[in-house]
């Protein structure tokens, strides 16, 4: 699967949104970076699953 974005990078850009801004604005940043945070984690974790069956294989 090509991906033409990075998680982390995107996150990062996020909070950097919701650093310069208000309200439920910053909310809606932050909560936005935590959704890449957990697309990151759930990507490091299909990388070790695929890794871990390879190495059975």
């Amino acid at each position: 699967m090509d991906v033409e974005y990075e998680p982390e990078r995107e996150a990062f850009a996020a909070m950097k949104l919701a650093a310069e801004a208000d309200g439920a604005e910053r909310q809606r940043w932050i909560n936005a970076a935590l959704a890449w945070i957990e697309l990151t984690r759930l990507r490091a974790s299909v990388r070790r699953e695929r890794g871990a069956t390879e190495e059975a294989i």
